[in-house]
């Protein structure tokens, strides 16, 4: 009987003191205020925003024709030496036989195309293949905004539509109209022939009808001894006319050179390379070179970069403003208020885990306004993770406290 009493009276006393902890602790964490602010991936870059001048090798080609001048090539576009860059009329008549010239030579070129094929069941298949591929180029040059190609293979494209589309029934119509074509070309060909004439590339390069009068003095060989006071002068420049007809962009290579406070390029060096973000023309991140970085002068030096890529977004502009990007880092974005320092100097926030509060150590790696970077370390879960509830909290915390909402 004695031992029943004394268990009975141990379970009791147990009791009792399970029941106490949990009062305590409803009593003590119940009122607690907290928020939490999940661990988000972040990335920051370290660089600056400023305005600069595009620097090209370039050719201008004067106008020296008489009559109407007609440009037959997109910005960015590839010319080679001796190829037409316009044409030239005599007059408006001229100018208007010309075009029926080119509509007709198109018709002519799918209708021929359309007629030396017969129809088939492979035939079929491989024009089907051929348009899906056309089709294809026409959508990734749009969507690069390389305008040139995607026209050339939209033009390509029109004779295998026909084709594709094209009965047996119709080819002895498509023969006559191909005669009455061609009789028609040989017309105008014979009137035209003294009332146009052509302005060809002196050499091959990239052509753009834009000039401003700055060719020539803003070029490579400047920017290679350049003083800050000696480009300063061409900033807030006003293009002027120059009554070319546009010109050539003769070399991949390509230059942005702005003006920049010493201080903040003071960790650059020459031969490394930087990333580069346009406001306008440039479609994506450009890498560039560190070509030159100038002697200070009133604490500001000249950077320029080159790049031998983008040559097409490139050949028009004189100024861009652009954000030059010299470092990345990447890690855990956390506020300020969350985190802590413990008794033994390490950084760390509290984080969520249950109900619970978990000490998690932290490596900050910068500022970042309210919030700092901090280094995601993936060589053990207990370290702070991206998702992971870090705890804000006005109210005393501590490893293994209970948080009740």
């Amino acid at each position: 009987m004695r031992g029943e009493k004394y268990i009975k009276a141990v379970v009791i006393t147990l009791a009792c003191v399970v029941a106490c902890y949990l009062i305590f602790s409803v009593t003590r964490f119940s009122g607690d205020s907290y928020s939490v602010y999940k661990a988000v991936l972040y990335e920051v870059g370290d660089g600056l925003t400023t305005s600069g001048f595009l620097v090209r090798s370039e050719l201008v080609l004067d106008n020296h024709a008489t009559g109407i001048v007609v440009l037959n090539r997109s910005e960015g576009e590839k010319v080679g030496r001796g190829q037409t860059v316009a044409a030239t009329y005599r007059d408006e008549a001229a100018k208007s036989r010309q075009a029926r010239i080119d509509e007709l030579e198109a018709e002519l070129a799918q209708m021929r195309y359309a007629s030396d094929f017969s129809s088939s069941d492979l035939e079929t298949a491989t024009l089907d293949t051929d348009i899906l591929r056309l089709v294809n180029q026409v959508t990734v040059a749009a969507s690069r905004r390389d305008y040139a190609t995607a026209n050339s293979s939209a033009e390509e494209l029109k004779p295998y539509a026909l084709r594709r589309y094209l009965t047996s029934s119709d080819l002895e119509v498509l023969s006559s109209r191909i005669s009455a074509v061609e009789g028609r070309l040989n017309e105008l060909y014979a009137a035209a022939e003294s009332e146009s004439g052509s302005i060809t590339a002196p050499v091959s390069g990239y052509f753009s009808s834009v000039t401003d009068g700055y060719e020539a003095l803003l070029t490579p060989a400047f920017l290679e001894t350049a003083t800050v006071s000696a480009l300063d002068k061409y900033t807030g420049l006003v293009s002027q006319d120059t009554g070319a007809i546009g010109k050539l962009v003769t070399s991949q290579k390509w230059y942005f050179a702005a003006i920049v406070p010493s201080e903040s390029v003071s960790e650059l060096r020459v031969g490394s390379r930087i990333d580069v973000n346009f406001a306008d023309d440039f479609y994506g991140t450009v890498r560039m070179k560190i070509e030159r970085i100038s002697p200070p002068e009133k604490e500001r030096c000249i950077l320029v970069l080159s790049s031998e890529s983008y040559i097409q977004s490139a050949v028009s502009a004189r100024t861009e403003t652009a954000d030059l990007v010299f470092s990345t880092l990447s890690g855990l974005r956390v506020p300020k208020t969350a985190i802590y320092v413990n008794e033994a100097g390490e950084s760390g926030v509290y984080v969520l885990v249950g109900a619970e509060a978990r000490w998690k150590s932290i490596h900050i790696l910068t500022d970042y306004g309210d919030s700092y970077i901090v280094e995601l370390d993936k060589s053990s879960t207990s370290n702070l993770w991206p998702e992971d509830e870090i705890i804000l909290t006005t109210e005393e915390i501590f490893n293994g406290k209970v948080l009740l909402k």
